[in-house]
């Protein structure tokens, strides 16, 4: 936790959170374009691993009990693809 954030308010901590999962959902849309454009370059080993980073931010959302439904396509058609 950084400094700035030791300092927020307790009230502002859901929005916090409502801000970082947004972000990891931007950060999966831009690895879903990134593996789609390699697979069209036929990058099978860069495919594979923009797929395991995929599973990772699935992780981590989990871990911050996030089951956003808007999101479960992209996890879905990476774990398809490999």
């Amino acid at each position: 936790m950084t400094a700035q954030q030791a300092t927020i308010p307790f009230s502002d901590l859901e929005v916090l959170a409502e801000s970082e999962i947004e972000e990891f959902h931007a950060i999966a849309r831009l690895v879903v374009f990134a593996r789609e454009s390699a697979a069209l370059l036929d990058a099978e080993q860069t495919v594979y691993c923009l797929n395991l980073a995929l599973e990772q931010i699935a992780r981590e959302l989990r871990h911050r009990s996030d089951y956003s439904s808007d999101m479960t396509s992209y996890f879905n058609d990476g774990i398809t693809r490999q």
